[in-house]
């Protein structure tokens, strides 16, 4: 058991030193011609600027997993991973359609084949069809992109393509770009393609879902760049606009249902929706502004971009560890509403790691994500200054979206670690033994401290991103250094309530502090009477009604939906009649409240009436 992790650990670290190293330094590019159709089917592989941040962030997720892999997980998962891996550093090298397709069909069959690890259970079963129909209908648009751009260009080199793209006619552009827009970004999660995402990723194995969501997603993001900055490019505004008004729209759809959301890896996967729409919309803005003549901002929009990407790589790799750790440790129990005190009890070495990569999640200081974010608002606001029509526009829609899908975002963290870490253990709980400190700890601890790194100390990465996006864009860096530290300490400012917040709790921590259990009538009060996920956002889910799926309303306020037979029936296939019972006398009782709102009316004159009425009724009965 221990060879097979050691050994698959192994092939993950060497993909990873390979993409280390093709990102580090340029190398000659290797081609493989075929004797037949030798101008299309060639196997070119190099490492372009656009591609080597991209193989870094790569690099980092695959050696988080590897050594999370070391301990946790299934022992032979991590082979199929390896070669998942080296399939995506193939789609960041190809230079070429053959090369590319090739390389991305064998992406999505890894990940389908791993996705369906557990197929024995019919939801496995499910989300692996619905990722298998989503990829494949993707890879036949972009199929369809290339092959009119391979037969205007007549050649299969990503050099030619691009050599030829300014003659494009507008029609076959707007057509190369709705295949690239369809395919790359029903594999990045994009609205309205995003439904096999919060299917899919919660189904595959923890430290598959690392990789899916922390890196395949930003793979899908390098090739929406690479189409419409290099295949493609120029690409009008009115391509940037529509990919920018998708993201935004993810920003909001992810950030709502991850807010709504009560089972963990299903939560995290919604917030990856959130965080690629942010991303989207930055590329969108880079597009638009580009095109409108303003290529200051396209640069900043696209460091935003590149930044976030970064970001959500590490983040997200720690936030699937972890839940495949919360996994393991807690017997399959992923349902926020059934996990308790988690930090003080069986998680209390991985809790603050975990707590870090909250925070980012939810684009709160000291984190990186911060930062990012951060640039991506910069990127609009100088939307809303730039003087033009269409730019103002975007920038006031992208502030609005982005500053709601945010603060969705956070009351959804806010509720993961304080309701599953925070408090004490639930009475089911406390007989778990303390996790000791092992590998995937360490994987843990590692991601996390990248992610304070990255922002305590952002102009490590941000210096040589800007290099490489005035170079994609086609602006200067060097005058925009000054801006970008500017906007950096300008940053800081923000964090100071948080530093506030933090000083507070370490004097409170110092003094002398009482504590009084909480007032429950004089009866002590049960460990099921707090909080649970599910309460703690029902106002959003009331506020938000418009705007949640029928079906997902009723899964997440099931009280209130399901008919008392059902629920008794429910009760009894699950042999929980006792819980079961007394919630649908409560769903019965809430329901039959309900419908007594329409006497309620507001009018004085009626409660009048309704007063004399009982009054005239007390001395009927009375006599």
């Amino acid at each position: 058991m221990r060879g097979v992790r050691l050994l698959a650990s192994s092939l993950l670290a060497v993909v990873a030193a390979a993409a280390i190293a093709c990102a580090a330094r340029p190398f000659a590019p290797f081609i493989v011609r075929s004797p037949i159709f030798a101008r299309y089917l060639t196997l070119d592989f190099v490492a372009t600027p656009l591609a080597r941040p991209f193989l870094a962030f790569l690099a980092i997720g695959v050696i988080v997993v590897a050594i999370w892999n070391l301990k946790r997980g299934r022992a032979g998962a991590g082979i199929p991973l390896a070669c998942f891996s080296a399939a995506m550093l193939g789609v960041l090298l190809a230079q070429s359609i053959f090369t590319f397709l090739l390389s991305w069909e064998l992406m999505s069959l890894i990940s389908i084949a791993v996705v369906a690890t557990e197929s024995e259970r019919k939801s496995v079963r499910r989300a692996t069809f619905a990722y298998a129909l989503v990829s494949q209908l993707g890879a036949l648009a972009m199929t369809i992109s290339f092959a009119m751009l391979a037969v205007h260009a007549g050649s299969g080199s990503f050099a030619a393509l691009a050599a030829a793209a300014p003659s494009l006619a507008p029609a076959l552009r707007a057509g190369v770009l709705a295949g690239f827009f369809i395919g790359f970004g029903s594999k990045a999660g994009l609205v309205p393609l995003q439904f096999w995402l919060p299917r899919a990723h919660p189904a595959a194995p923890a430290n598959a879902s690392a990789l899916l969501s922390g890196v395949m997603i930003e793979i899908a993001l390098y090739a929406l760049a690479l189409g419409t900055f290099v295949l493609v490019a120029p690409v009008g505004a009115v391509a940037g606009i529509i990919l920018l008004v998708a993201g935004l729209a993810g920003a909001l759809f992810g950030g709502l249902y991850a807010a709504v959301e009560s089972e963990l890896k299903r939560l995290l996967a919604f917030s990856s929706i959130e965080h690629m729409g942010v991303m989207v919309s930055a590329l969108g803005l880079a597009i638009a502004a580009s095109a409108l003549g303003f290529p200051a901002l396209a640069t900043v929009a696209f460091l935003a971009m590149l930044f976030h990407a970064l970001n959500h790589t590490v983040l997200k790799t720690l936030l699937f560890l972890a839940a495949g750790t919360v996994v393991e440790r807690m017997h399959h129990v992923t349902d926020l509403d059934r996990l308790r005190g988690l930090a003080s009890g069986a998680l209390k070495r991985s809790a603050p790691w975990i707590l870090v990569g909250c925070l980012a999640a939810a684009a709160l200081p000291p984190s990186n994500a911060f930062i990012s974010e951060w640039l991506v608002f910069q990127g609009f606001i100088g939307a809303t200054l730039s003087g033009n029509a269409s730019l103002a526009s975007v920038g006031l829609l992208g502030l609005f979206a982005l500053l709601l899908g945010g603060g969705l975002a956070a009351a959804a963290f806010v509720k993961l670690f304080g309701i599953a870490f925070a408090g004490d253990p639930a009475p089911a709980q406390e007989r778990e033994t303390p996790e000791a400190f092992d590998a995937a700890t360490i994987a843990l601890a590692v991601a996390a401290t990248l992610v304070l790194v990255l922002g305590i100390f952002p102009l490590l990465a941000l210096h040589p991103l800007l290099a490489l996006a005035a170079g994609i864009v086609g602006t200067r860096a060097s005058s925009l250094d000054t801006m970008l530290a500017s906007s950096v300490r300008l940053a800081w400012l923000a964090a100071i309530p948080v530093l506030v917040a933090l000083g507070a709790w370490w004097y409170g921590r110092r003094v002398a502090e009482r504590s009084d259990p909480v007032w429950a009538c004089g009866s002590v009060l049960p460990a099921r009477a707090s909080y649970s996920a599910t309460a703690l956002t029902k106002p959003l889910r009331r506020i938000f009604a418009f705007a949640l799926f029928p079906e997902r309303r009723r899964s997440i306020d099931a009280a209130t939906s399901i008919d008392f037979p059902t629920q008794i029936a429910y009760a009894v296939k699950t042999h929980d009649l006792t819980s079961e019972a007394a919630r649908s006398v409560a769903a019965f009782a809430q329901r039959f409240v309900r419908r007594l709102r329409v006497v309620q009316s507001g009018r004085m004159r009626a409660y009048i009436a309704y007063a004399a009425i009982a009054v005239a009724l007390a001395l009927v009965l009375g006599r």
